[in-house]
């Protein structure tokens, strides 16, 4: 059963939902939503925020499909461990002393079986926007109280092991809101706007175009003009992490890449790049950028512009535009979908890196940069490997 709020609140994103999207039936229509939301109601209480997350994300999953990643309840409780997942197995991130353990169960349930659970709720296009959303559940309580083998406990232990077998368990509880975001920010952030020069070589991190990141962006780029780059003939641009924001943001960096047009150009990527963070890549590309690292968090063309919605203080998005940067294409209306997006345009467009190069749990470990490394040795003796 739903609780009447949680309904009310429901019936209100769905009508929003139909006005807002540019094609909101574009995956099921509404006597097939109808059906699911009935089919769930029947099988589950939702009757407080944890319940209420995971059903929206069961819902919306089945909205968006493939080409949707941008509609989504957003209620974030971020703990204090983060986690990347490599292959088949979930390592802590954060904190520091930690990293590198691996996570082995949450409340005596396997990794497997919650990832297993989660499929059911995560709205993903590629297999890096997979394992993008995993990990961010894995340390968003809400999320994780909400899932059906857990959400009739108040509390999380998360135990982890460590390369000797031996097993760390830390515990969070429903009403504790106490938490270290470092982790959160780091995975959220990075070091964004940081360089470095190194022999001929300046690595430039753009990990974000967040709005509050304006100021240290253009500050960043000013101190940028103002170092000697005559012995530098590479330049490197960390794309990892860029889940976008402001495209507008992405000016002063092209400018200056602009202006050392006669340098060669790396750019790296990664499994978390969405959104804006593609039209960066886009950008890079067309300035001639080797690419280096792993496929991105979304097709190229996918639904897109979230359009934030604030319902009885609860925050969702809607995509209200269809886009493929790489060709041109927006589009913001319902007639002008129905006009221009011809079936062959939605067929997904997956990027893959001119040179596939992944973090390997080993180097992860013992915190050294796999993809990084190897576009520097790259840069100096350019051979691609086998």
């Amino acid at each position: 059963m739903i609780d009447i709020k949680y309904k009310s609140i429901y019936d209100r994103f769905i009508q929003k939902y139909e006005n807002i999207h540019v094609n909101p039936w574009h995956q099921i229509n509404k006597e097939e939503l109808d059906i699911i939301y009935n089919n769930l109601v029947n099988k589950m209480d939702i009757n407080d925020k944890y319940s209420f997350k995971y059903f929206m994300d069961y819902i919306i999953k089945r909205l968006s499909g493939f080409e949707d990643a941008h509609t989504k309840y957003q209620n974030f409780s971020p703990i204090s461990l983060t986690f990347k997942k490599i292959d088949d197995e979930v390592l802590v991130s954060y904190p520091d002393n930690l990293r590198g353990y691996s996570l082995v169960s949450i409340n005596n349930v396997p990794i497997d079986r919650i990832i297993n659970e989660l499929e059911d709720v995560i709205t993903y296009g590629t297999e890096g926007r997979r394992t993008c959303e995993i990990e961010k559940a894995l340390f968003n309580k809400v999320s994780m109280f909400g899932l059906p083998s857990l959400r009739n406990f108040d509390e999380l232990v998360y135990k982890i092991k460590d390369s000797n077998g031996n097993i760390i368990q830390t515990r969070i509880t429903k009403d504790d809101e106490q938490y270290d975001d470092t982790g959160y920010k780091r995975y959220m952030y990075g070091n964004n706007t940081e360089y470095k020069i190194e022999d001929n070589c300046l690595v430039y991190n753009h990990s974000s175009v967040q709005i509050h990141f304006k100021d240290k962006i253009e500050d960043s780029i000013n101190r940028l003009n103002m170092e000697d780059l005559s012995n530098v003939d590479t330049i490197i641009i960390d794309l990892r992490g860029n889940w976008g924001g402001n495209s507008a943001l992405n000016e002063p960096l092209f400018n200056f890449l602009k202006a050392h047009a006669d340098k060669k150009l790396i750019c790296l990527t990664d499994y978390r790049i969405f959104s804006a963070g593609r039209y960066a890549l886009r950008d890079l590309i067309n300035l001639g950028a080797t690419t280096i690292g792993e496929g991105i968090s979304t097709p190229i063309n996918c639904f897109g512009n979230s359009h934030w919605c604030n319902i009885d203080n609860r925050m969702f998005s809607i995509s209200e535009c269809y886009f493929n940067p790489f060709i041109g294409l927006s589009v913001s209306s319902k007639e002008e979908f129905n006009e221009k997006v011809t079936d062959e345009i939605r067929k997904p467009v997956i990027f893959h890196p001119d040179i596939e190069v992944k973090q390997t749990k080993e180097d992860f470990i013992n915190n050294v940069d796999t993809v990084l490394t190897y576009a520097i040795n790259y840069s100096r003796n350019p051979i691609v490997r086998s």
